[in-house]
């Protein structure tokens, strides 16, 4: 089972039957908040597993086969005991039982079992987009169930959204990344468009997406520019376009994307009910294949997805925290499981080369000032001294050795001017030194 995504850890991820069997309890358990039980049948295995923690989506009597989907871990902490999301599992020898040798421990079951096939990995993040449709949407609801991000109408055309407002206090208080959105009209110019918009926000903080759709009009890549223009003209920055590859390939003649300054926001619906986790087609569905020299950055794959207690439209983004960031237009901050080459070539975490370096950095401290140096805190440092060096560290050592070698210097330029004064003497006066001609009497 993963144990991490989304907000509280493994919080909305779907869980698995162990194997098959019929459900014999689903829904509201004591201690658990809900529940999952299952028995299992001799052909499929025997026995009884308990998964805690979770929203079912099973009924009492269904019969549902290993690897199925049967619930996800309960995103909502108030909802199951106030702990943080995680699926508690059991696995009971025949019938639900006590502590004790008929429940056993689940995880010697579990081994070479084969995991189901996971839509999307850790790195792939959930969010919504919501308009006066939905109403006063709970936002609170939808961040607690493991949405990454949202976006609200602004404007259609000049029209402003009433419950813009109220989303982007709500937006703000739940959700890291988020924005808003104007849907394009086709019969209402670029600067008018932007205008309402700046006039309704107030400010560029906001990051925008433009939603170019119009059924009513022609979509050509020469207005969708200007519209482009007309918001970072006027200080906004832009979220991925929204530009689902039907109205780009059967309105607009599929022209190239590649002038645009963003990626794209596809959409490519699969169909059925049910929560982000159970309706995502996987990272390597079709609807992810760029468009117009343009790559896919967000892909709105259902417009009914169980969020919120609605059903709403629902996008995936694929790279995690850090392509939120930076589709947000936030910096991402670097994680100590950031991967990094070092100067040999190497990928290393960060954790690792900070590590490196902090080791190495001691070894050069005490090299210069003395054994456990390292060890002193503060700005200031009391060498402890190396014993061959008298005590001292290699810099003072250094230090007390160039005076000596000064005072060695001066002692032999003494000597010099004496050796210069003897050489001088025995060119002048031939009598002096053993090898010299006897001074007559």
């Amino acid at each position: 089972m993963p144990t991490s995504a989304g907000r509280g850890g493994s919080a909305g991820l779907p869980v698995y039957a162990c194997q098959g069997g019929t459900v014999v309890h689903a829904g509201p358990a004591r201690g658990f908040g809900q529940w999952v039980v299952i028995d299992h049948p001799e052909a499929d295995g025997a026995g009884t597993t308990v998964y805690g923690h979770v929203r079912p989506h099973v009924a009492v009597g269904e019969r549902v086969e290993a690897g199925q989907s049967i619930a996800e871990i309960e995103p909502d902490r108030t909802r199951n005991g106030n702990v943080a999301p995680h699926l508690h599992l059991e696995w009971h020898r025949s019938v639900l039982s006590p502590p004790g040798p008929d429940r056993m421990d689940p995880v010697p079951q579990l081994d070479g079992a084969a995991y189901p096939p996971v839509q999307g990995d850790l790195l792939t993040a959930f969010g919504i987009d919501i308009s006066n449709h939905q109403g006063e949407f709970d936002f609170a609801r939808a961040a607690a169930e493991g949405m990454s991000f949202a976006t609200h109408k602004i404007c259609q055309s000049t029209w402003r959204d009433p419950l813009w407002p109220r989303a982007r206090e709500q937006m703000g208080a739940h959700f890291e990344f988020w924005g808003g959105y104007i849907y394009c009209r086709l019969d209402t110019t670029p600067d008018a468009e932007a205008d309402a918009a700046l006039g309704y926000l107030g400010d560029t903080t906001i990051p925008i997406q433009i939603d170019y759709e119009d059924p009513n009009g022609t979509l050509t890549i020469t207005d969708l520019l200007a519209r482009v223009d007309a918001l970072t003209v006027r200080g906004f920055t832009l979220l991925p376009i929204y530009l689902p590859r039907w109205h780009w390939r059967d309105h607009m003649g599929a022209p190239d994307l590649s002038g645009l300054p963003v990626p794209i926001w596809n959409s490519h619906y699969v169909t059925g009910v049910g929560t982000p986790a159970q309706l995502y087609p996987g990272d390597a569905h079709p609807g992810w294949e760029p468009m117009g020299g343009k790559d896919i950055a967000i892909l709105q794959f259902s417009s009914t997805a169980a969020i919120g207690g609605q059903r709403i439209d629902v996008n995936a983004i694929r790279g995690g925290r850090d392509q939120l960031a930076h589709l947000f237009r936030q910096d991402p901050d670097m994680q100590l499981t950031d991967i990094i080459i070092n100067k040999d070539g190497n990928p290393v975490t960060l954790a690792d080369l900070l590590a490196s370096i902090d080791m190495h950095a001691s070894w050069a401290v005490d090299q210069l000032a003395g054994p456990d140096s390292r060890h002193q805190r503060g700005p200031g440092l009391d060498p402890t001294g190396w014993p061959q060096l008298d005590g001292k560290s290699v810099v003072d050592s250094v230090a007390a050795a160039h005076d000596k070698i000064d005072a060695v210097t001066t002692v032999l330029a003494q000597v010099q001017d004496k050796i210069q004064v003897i050489l001088e003497t025995l060119d002048s006066d031939p009598y002096v030194g053993r090898h010299r001609a006897q001074k007559p009497e």
